[in-house]
């Protein structure tokens, strides 16, 4: 299995990639990225990852069409180049090289990254089991901050939740928000089961809209499932029927605990492993028709 960076088009092993230490993604933080894995060797939800990309960049003004390289053609050599069974992609765009200061008029092109590694595996016991959360101390970014729905490269926020939740011993951190209310994990979307409904966290309680978040939204209204998006209190989550965290590297990955106390029974419950299979056919129509059920997923 290997790792390869491609910066602007030009594929080498992590040692010999390099950018400049002018440029605006290193100085600032100015820049967006995407996260996107293969099944089957192919991409999954490349165009959704890809129009998201250019939304954060509209968002922060980085003209994504003075890309010097095409994104998309990239990450398809630079996946070749690596020859992983399955890959996780990470696309970073940067408003390029600027020098000190704020002005971004002399700066640019934009400067692409596109790095391919092989796909970190889920394992099977936490599928079939679950992972703990706990609801730590640090607050999501506000929208009228540093907007979560920007993807940015500004991760901060994210890593001292990370940060929490490590020192709690606990798979993924969860973020309230100002108002106290819960937004999301540090690298993931939540949901809850109640009866049998499901819901996520609005919008606007300050996350983002996650493609994966989408897409299961999506599985659940096409098979009958009463979803909502709206307001979730941390003891909404500790007394629900079931929980999930969703992302693109994860999937739907159930949660057994929360602040060390069960969620319910402590075991993935029937709506989420009926979302867990709904979602896993998907993945094989898009990307691997024909192929044993459950062979992706493995």
């Amino acid at each position: 299995m290997a790792e390869r960076i491609n910066v602007n088009g030009r594929i080498t092993s992590p040692e010999d990639a390099s950018v400049s230490p002018l440029d605006r993604g290193f100085l600032y933080g100015d820049s967006v990225y995407e996260t996107i894995r293969t099944y089957g060797g192919r991409p999954f939800l490349l165009r959704e990852h890809l129009e998201r990309l250019r939304r954060s960049a509209g968002h922060l003004g980085i003209p994504h069409e003075r890309a010097p390289i095409d994104v998309a053609a990239g990450i398809v050599e630079t996946l070749a180049s690596a020859g992983n069974a399955e890959s996780a992609v990470r696309v970073i765009l940067s408003r390029g090289v600027g020098g000190i200061g704020y002005d971004t008029d002399a700066c640019g092109p934009p400067t692409v990254v596109i790095h391919v590694r092989p796909c970190p595996e889920i394992p099977a016991s936490w599928r079939r089991e679950g992972i703990d959360v706990a609801i730590v101390d640090v607050t999501r970014n506000p929208s009228s901050a540093v907007d979560p729905a920007i993807k940015s490269s500004n991760l901060l926020n994210n890593l001292l939740a990370w940060q929490a939740g490590n020192r709690l011993r606990v798979f993924e951190p969860i973020l309230p928000n100002a108002r106290g209310r819960l937004t999301e994990g540090a690298t993931s979307n939540l949901f809850l089961v109640r009866g049998s409904r499901l819901s996520t966290p609005t919008l606007e309680s300050g996350l983002l809209r996650g493609i994966t978040r989408d897409l299961v939204l999506e599985l659940a209204r096409a098979d009958g499932v009463a979803t909502a998006e709206e307001e979730v209190a941390p003891d909404d989550l500790r007394g629900a029927d079931e929980a999930f965290l969703t992302s693109t590297l994860k999937g739907i990955l159930p949660i057994r605990r929360c602040d060390g106390w069960p969620i319910r029974e402590g075991r993935p419950g029937p709506l989420t492993r009926r979302l867990m299979d709904l979602f896993e056919a998907r993945v094989q129509v898009e990307t691997k028709v024909g192929s044993e059920p459950g062979s992706i997923l493995r």
